[in-house]
């Protein structure tokens, strides 16, 4: 059980006990609606079938890599691993399905999602009044975005309801995402924007990214080349 306290309340979320991936690696979990979803960003090396990643230090659209955030290993314990959407698929013809029915790089029993996943989870939350920032059930990155790690891009005073505004008001789904950045040619992001790949297709170059940017109070969808690198969280099957 995972208790949020959000203005004077307390939230409590189920979660779906713990998940495992190839190396190791012990995830967080959290339960909302029927969908149950990693709390923190894969860090796994290996696919599941013990073909490994490699450490990446160039843009590739065929190579198997993983890159660091902002390219310093010491973060990835907290903000996990950036990884290609080429690397995600793998080959594997994309969908908009839901399930996706796409492992990816997530331990067994677990899919890459679907853009209409990813979709699914923000209209979950934007219909109900303790996760939604004010009327406009789009406005939902401050109920999935950590209370820490992000950091402001201008000397404005950030807008009602987004992420930076009162920082301690984030959170509340449990999702805790943190800004990890990408990687495109060279970092970028780390801080103050976070991106998660699915397994759809925007174009023959392109895929679906939901972006949480530090002064929006929404959750972007942009299309976003295949080669740069973004963060990857696991639906349970």
């Amino acid at each position: 059980m995972i208790m949020m306290a959000v203005m004077g309340a307390t939230i409590a979320q189920t979660d779906c006990g713990t998940v495992t991936d190839y190396d190791g690696n012990v995830y967080q979990t959290v339960q909302l609606g029927k969908q149950c979803w990693m709390r923190e960003n894969l860090r796994v090396r290996h696919f599941p079938d013990g073909t490994p990643l490699a450490l990446g230090k160039e843009t590739s659209d065929k190579a198997l890599y993983y890159y660091y955030p902002n390219g310093d290993s010491t973060q990835v314990a907290r903000y996990g691993l950036l990884y290609s959407w080429n690397t995600c698929l793998r080959g594997v013809k994309p969908t908009e399905a839901v399930p996706s029915g796409i492992q990816s790089l997530c331990p067994n029993g677990w899919h890459l999602p679907s853009n209409f996943e990813w979709m699914n989870l923000e209209d979950f939350l934007g219909y109900k009044d303790e996760y939604r920032c004010g009327s406009d059930v789009n406005q939902v990155a401050k109920a999935m975005a950590s209370r820490d790690g992000w950091r402001n891009t201008s000397f404005a005073p950030a807008p009602e309801c987004s992420i930076l505004d009162n920082l301690q008001r984030n959170n509340t789904s449990g999702m805790e995402v943190f800004p990890a950045g990408n990687f495109f040619n060279t970092f970028d992001g780390f801080g103050y924007d976070a991106g998660f790949w699915t397994a759809s297709e925007g174009s023959d170059v392109t895929s679906p990214i939901h972006h949480f940017y530090c002064t929006n109070a929404t959750v972007e969808i942009n299309c976003t080349p295949k080669e740069a690198a973004y963060s990857v969280r696991c639906l349970k099957d």
